[in-house]
């Protein structure tokens, strides 16, 4: 008894003296074995399992693969990294996309597209150094969870746009399908993305160092399409997204598409049945994206080079273009874009716009064209208030005309105009310093 206690932990020994059930060794020896046999027999059931889910997959992706290539036409693919799917066309020269045919998007200005990337190495390449580059995503968030499981390719080749869609089937199909991107791209100079900096090369460069694969991608020049998009054509779109640029400016019309939200599940499905249904239409939403690009491509450049023919182009997507120009120091480029108004009443233009121009013509030192502006805008009604002001800082300043100043200052003031109440005061200002001014002159 004696040697038992002594073999007690001291938290025994206490139940002991309080009364409380103590278990001896050969009880917690006998519990032991029983929970290590409920253990095995729940780790066999388990294993059992797994092996019957994995079997069911294998049928499942054997299926799959066959079935994938009844609703695309396209082929498995093998490199040292594994397999992938691969689907390939070539979007002919009289292929029409839209307004345009498909050679209308050959041939862009590429001091343009070095413009509109604010990157002067891309005006040193040529359009077939372009890679155009559009991704299907398992996440519209990204993350280090989100995989990009269709990567879509363009280029123009030999007169015609040569598209290849890039499908890891499954998630460990990935590695070899980022080794194809990564050896095509080697092959390219520069990207054109839709949204692409803030998200496809970022996701793609993240998936890259996780499965660690060596790629130059995110190093190319990089033209992303959204953000001239925005400067230039989203003072006239509810939003800049790449299907709005379609239907409004490109005139793209899709039918059938899938919306960009219903995609990642789409995938996931996919992975459960292997159904090439599932898939088709992602890969026809891919393509028209990129096929898109290169249209929307050379509809901006053609604005930014002041070319007048450009169909569905506004005036204020030229006025737009001009302040993008000279915001990045082209004033000759700008210039080029002013020409197209001179001697234009500019009626066409918004209010906003006149006013806008009217800057832009001050800016540069091109007083005659602001002048016009302000004389068409002052003689609305209801009249203008930075017409107004700008005219009579004009006359005071420049052709030292107070007494003009004076005059149109006071009508304006005298008219039932809808002037804020600063407005109003900062005319009465005027107007004070402008008779200072004249009668010193008398």
């Amino acid at each position: 008894m004696t040697k038992h206690l002594k073999s007690m932990s001291p938290i025994d020994k206490l139940k002991r003296l309080t009364g409380e059930n103590v278990k001896t060794h050969a009880e917690s020896s006998a519990k032991k074995v029983q929970i290590d046999e409920l253990r095995r027999r729940i780790d066999d059931v388990m294993a059992r399992r797994n092996r019957h889910a994995q079997n069911e997959l294998r049928q499942k992706t054997s299926v799959g693969k066959d079935n994938l290539q009844e609703y695309v036409a396209g082929e498995e693919i093998e490199n040292e990294l594994g397999k992938f799917f691969l689907a390939s066309g070539v979007v002919h020269a009289s292929s029409r996309h839209g307004y345009r045919n498909i050679r209308e998007t050959f041939g862009f200005d590429m001091t343009a597209a070095a413009m509109l990337a604010n990157n002067h190495l891309i005006s040193g390449l040529s359009c077939a150094d372009a890679l155009f580059l559009d991704t299907e995503t398992t996440g519209l968030a990204g993350g280090t969870g989100t995989m990009a499981f269709l990567i879509g390719l363009g280029w123009f080749e030999e007169g015609h746009f040569h598209v290849r869609q890039i499908l890891a089937r499954d998630f460990g199909e990935e590695k070899a399908a980022l080794a194809y991107l990564a050896d095509v791209a080697s092959r390219k100079k520069f990207l054109i993305t839709f949204n692409g900096k803030a998200f496809d090369v970022n996701l793609l460069t993240t998936r890259f160092i996780m499965n660690r694969l060596k790629s130059e991608l995110n190093l190319l020049p990089h033209l992303d399409l959204l953000h001239p998009s925005r400067r230039i054509l989203g003072h006239r779109l509810a939003n800049s997204r790449l299907c709005t640029l379609e239907a409004e400016v490109l005139g793209v019309e899709r039918e059938g598409d899938i919306p960009g939200w219903e995609i990642p599940q789409r995938y996931f499905d996919w992975l459960k049945s292997r159904d090439g249904r599932l898939l088709a239409a992602i890969f026809e939403h891919n393509r028209l994206d990129v096929i898109s690009m290169s249209s929307l491509t050379m509809h901006l450049t053609e604005i930014l080079m002041a070319q007048e023919s450009v169909q569905n182009a506004t005036a204020d997507d030229y006025l737009a273009a001009a302040r993008l120009l000279l915001n990045r120091h082209d004033l000759e480029g700008a210039a080029k874009i002013f020409n197209i108004f001179q001697g234009q009443t500019c009626g066409e233009l918004s209010s906003l716009s006149k006013k806008q121009l009217s800057h832009l013509y001050k800016r540069t030192g091109r007083w005659q064209e602001a002048v016009q502006i302000w004389q068409e805008m002052a003689a609305e009604k209801p009249v203008e208030f930075s017409a107004i002001s700008e005219l009579a800082k004009y006359l005071e300043h420049r052709v030292h005309d107070y007494h003009q100043a004076k005059l149109l200052v006071e009508e304006a003031l005298g008219e039932d105009n809808v002037f804020s109440e600063e407005e109003r005061e900062s005319l009465s200002h005027r107007l004070a310093r402008l008779e200072r001014l004249s009668s010193k002159k008398n």
